[in-house]
């Protein structure tokens, strides 16, 4: 049987899954008004409602994902992590399949069953994949590893505002999801069965081998989760991220409906430009943290502490320029290139904390709780910011701009005329409400600095007591 002895063909494999999982989670908002008006058809609502069962779809996939994953990832302990995440892979296969034939059958909750199965089917890689990146990548690389790796996120999710809007204008949005599963097949059993025990033991097994001398197998999962979470520096950058969470699954749901709403971008190009944006903002951004980090260790890329402060001050001042720009935006909303420019520079300074935030998540917990820590945090992040953004700017989208809406004109679906000359206002709040959510970032990254700077100035103490209390024996 095929075996992927070597790391970097790992890498590409777990590199490549995440792609395809980002092109999924955007082929809705990538095309909105044509999932506008499949919901209209199915459920028979007015247009002033239909933002609210779109923010249904996105959410109910996060509660299904964030629900599970603190589980796989404790199961990641005792279990061989690539074979949950292949099993899981393969009920995301089956997933794609109820998303694709509920177009046929014209049934929104076919769409939503499908959706939720994706949360779950994607729940177990995500656990386990940043564990892997951080223990076997080289040891001056594994940072701009991570950061590669987090590429796949703003890849995914621009090829997947583009493929989406695509294939439902051309072909149909129910074959993006037929052709999903089909290429997710085969990668899903390289994942489940392929991957060599070298790389593939629990990781409380992996911790043992170590000089992680904390209990590798825990009484309980309560337990576990308690003792995860009253770690400060764990505790308050997970908040910090589910700010900049909330902020950025508002706008990959409603982005491309809002800068189409304001006249920014019109119809046919929108989630192709916002895509770009997306992924250009991401290619550069998450390895550059990745780099920045590295690069700041060079020499001491195993003391623990510096690396931890490290993050936390890239993590900080990223956060404060991305919240400038971004809420800069609002007063030039008519300027057209100066809002996209604005908009670029606040996600990529957003994703050059992408695996700084990730290797403060790994460095709060033991290496046997890292699977369960990655998952614990996905799990607060979304429920304090993927779960609730769809919903709550979806609502106020509904409240603040119901002329958005689709509409039926010359045989096409197309977004309500009324929508730019009646909700501009409307619109703009919306976007300020995203903007400035970034704000709880702020704050939350500021009290991690500070508790990694206090935890390296212990360290540094410690380190001089021992240095000048140990004799010298002759």
């Amino acid at each position: 049987m095929l075996q992927l002895y070597n790391v970097k063909h790992v890498f590409y494999l777990v590199s490549l899954i995440n792609v395809l999982l980002y092109v999924s989670r955007a082929i809705i908002p990538g095309a909105p008004v044509e999932f506008q008006s499949f919901i209209q058809g199915s459920l028979g609502v007015s247009s002033a409602d239909v933002s609210l069962y779109i923010g249904i779809l996105v959410t109910a996939f996060v509660a299904a994902y964030c629900t599970l994953i603190s589980v796989f990832g404790y199961l990641s302990m005792s279990h061989r992590p690539f074979r949950l995440a292949g099993i899981c892979l393969f009920l995301w296969v089956l997933s794609m399949i109820l998303c694709g034939l509920a177009k046929s059958t014209r049934s929104f909750w076919l769409l939503l069953a499908g959706r939720v199965l994706a949360g779950v089917g994607e729940s177990a890689f995500q656990a386990i994949a940043p564990s892997f990146i951080d223990e076997f990548a080289p040891l001056e690389k594994r940072t701009w590893w991570m950061g590669l790796f987090g590429c796949c996120l703003s890849a995914g999710t621009a090829l997947g505002f583009s493929y989406g809007s695509l294939m439902a204008q051309h072909v149909g949005w129910d074959y993006a999801y037929y052709i999903l599963a089909v290429v997710m097949a085969p990668l899903s059993y390289v994942c489940a069965f392929c991957i060599p025990d070298l790389y593939n033991m629990p990781l409380a097994h992996t911790s043992s081998m170590t000089l992680d001398y904390t209990p590798s197998v825990p009484t309980s999962v309560w337990r576990t989760t308690w003792e995860t979470i009253k770690t400060p520096l764990f505790l308050m950058s997970t908040i910090g991220w589910a700010a900049y969470a909330f902020s950025v699954a508002g706008l990959a749901a409603f982005g491309p409906a809002l800068l189409i709403g304001l006249g920014i971008l019109n119809e046919q190009v929108c989630s192709t430009v916002f895509g770009a944006i997306v992924v250009l903002a991401g290619l550069l951004g998450s390895p550059l943290g990745g780099y920045l980090v590295d690069w700041q260790c060079r020499g001491r890329e195993n003391e623990s502490a510096w690396r931890h402060y490290v993050v936390t001050r890239l993590m900080l001042v990223m956060a404060i320029g991305a919240l400038v720009f971004s809420l800069a935006s609002i007063p030039v909303i008519d300027t057209h290139w100066a809002v996209l420019t604005m908009l670029f520079v606040a996600l990529f300074l957003l994703f050059v904390t992408t695996s700084p935030f990730t290797v403060c998540i790994l460095l709060s917990v033991s290496k046997a709780r890292r699977g369960f820590a990655i998952g614990l945090s996905t799990f607060l992040l979304h429920v304090l910011g993927d779960f609730p953004a769809p919903l709550v700017l979806g609502y106020l989208k509904g409240q603040w701009a119901p002329h958005c809406g689709s509409t039926f004109v010359n045989n096409k679906d197309t977004l309500n005329p009324d929508c730019f000359t009646l909700d501009k206002r409307g619109l703009t709040w919306v976007f300020f409400f995203a903007y400035a959510w970034l704000g709880w970032t702020v704050v939350f990254y500021a009290v991690t600095f500070l508790l990694a700077r206090r935890q390296l100035q212990t360290m540094s103490k410690l380190y001089i007591q021992f240095e000048t209390s140990t004799p010298i024996v002759l």
